[in-house]
């Protein structure tokens, strides 16, 4: 039987360097979005609770209201005060809207649109998604002031 020297040296080296290291895992934080008023306009009636559960779960303790129609999202916005509005440019005839016109033509509002085929957090491959999803929505409006990140208990 031939004993090889060489093995021994190679799992010396391996034991002696850092990256076999235990690290720490950081815990993630909390967020807390209850300084944002989100009005969300969904066009297609089929992505309305979809929309809704996801938005909800991702943007813990935000006011989220949604609208069905152009016309309820513009009632809406005009009665009640809001610093972000949603929207799916994807759906027909809402990025030439009088809804978008208004939203880009006011400095106070951050408009933001996104793709609701894509809201689906009951798909595990979304979840690449949210995190950059969640930053959209960390950007200081002029009206609310920014989310919170507290450090878990």
């Amino acid at each position: 039987m031939v004993k090889l020297e060489e093995d021994e040296d190679l799992l010396d080296d391996y034991e002696e360097e850092e990256e076999f290291k235990e690290e720490k895992v950081q815990p993630l934080p909390v967020y807390d979005y209850k300084s944002r008023r989100i009005l969300v306009w969904v066009e297609d009636k089929e992505n309305l609770q979809m929309v809704e559960e996801t938005l909800a779960f991702l943007l813990p303790l935000a006011s989220i209201r949604i609208a069905n129609s152009e016309e309820k999202a513009i009632e809406i916005s005009e009665s009640e005060k809001w610093d972000t509005y949603v929207v799916d440019l994807t759906e027909e005839n809402v990025s030439d809207s009088e809804f978008v016109k208004m939203a880009n033509n006011d400095p106070e509002i951050m408009l933001v649109a996104l793709n609701y085929s894509k809201l689906n957090r009951e798909n595990e491959q979304n979840e690449v998604y949210f995190e950059p999803l969640r930053k959209l929505f960390d950007a200081e409006s002029p009206i609310a002031s920014t989310m919170e990140i507290q450090e878990p208990i």
